[in-house]
């Protein structure tokens, strides 16, 4: 025991032996990939990005960008877009924004897709008020989905471990997290009808609204960002008359409706 518990000495390597200090190499492979006469990195991330908000990327192949992947339906834009990005110091939030206000955005959202999963569970949380948006900490386990606010990029995802709100909505791949299906089954619905994120968190919305003047105005744009129609605001008002009871129901129906998780 007394020979275990000294430092060992005068041993073998068992492999390459490096210096404490960093040798730079590192450091020089990062500044060679962001350098602005390889413009390969821009127009990957631009591809992304573009994937992200039209559904379709530039490049088919997202995967496999370059020589051997397919060529761009749209080589000027690529070009351009990864040349803005570079001018703005690889500002990604500009360029969200420069693509979310374009013509060409606007003409495709007119078609209505589906929210990802991740902001369909994280809406139903900011609707109700409850949603944490602290930065960092640890990964969450997928087993307390239902019990904390946290945004969802901050559980754990694996092959074996998601969690399964996020995975009935076509959850992100860690096989595969370069491109999403966008598919519609009849689990979505039962997921939104059925678990404790929608049930729990209409009941606290109502609760907060208790005292709002015109709680089902209120209401509509917590949950839709619109006010009711007028042929909405009877049917609520004959809905809720003289049973303060269904509120909850209401704000629950709501997060069901289709326009809730689809962007227009």
């Amino acid at each position: 025991m007394e020979a275990l518990n000294k430092p060992a000495e005068g041993y073998s390597p068992l492999g390459n032996l490096y210096p404490k200090s960093s040798t730079g190499r590192r450091a020089a492979l990062a500044e060679w990939i962001t350098r602005r006469d390889n413009p390969l990195t821009a127009r990957v991330a631009v591809n992304h990005i573009w994937l992200r908000h039209f559904g379709t990327p530039l490049v088919a192949s997202v995967a496999d960008f370059g020589r051997n992947g397919k060529a761009p339906t749209h080589p000027a834009l690529l070009d351009w877009l990864a040349a803005e990005f570079m001018e703005s110091g690889w500002d990604m939030k500009r360029l969200h924004r420069l693509l979310v206000t374009s013509q060409a955005y606007r003409g495709r959202a007119a078609k209505a897709r589906r929210l990802e999963a991740e902001v369909i569970r994280d809406s139903v949380l900011a609707a109700a008020g409850t949603l944490d948006l602290t930065m960092g900490g640890p990964e969450l386990n997928e087993e307390t989905q239902a019990d904390t606010p946290r945004r969802s990029l901050y559980f754990r995802v694996t092959p074996d471990a998601q969690l399964t709100f996020l995975k009935v909505f076509d959850g992100v791949d860690p096989t595969a997290c370069f491109v999403r299906p966008e598919s519609i089954v009849p689990q979505q619905a039962l997921a939104l009808a059925n678990s404790r994120l929608s049930l729990e968190n209409a009941q606290r919305l109502a609760d907060r609204l208790a005292g709002a003047a015109d709680f089902t105005g209120e209401a509509f744009l917590r949950v839709l960002s619109r006010p009711p129609t007028a042929a909405e605001r009877e049917l609520s008002r004959e809905y809720l008359d003289g049973n303060p009871g269904r509120r909850a129901l209401l704000i629950h129906a709501l997060f069901n409706r289709n326009e809730f998780v689809t962007i227009r």
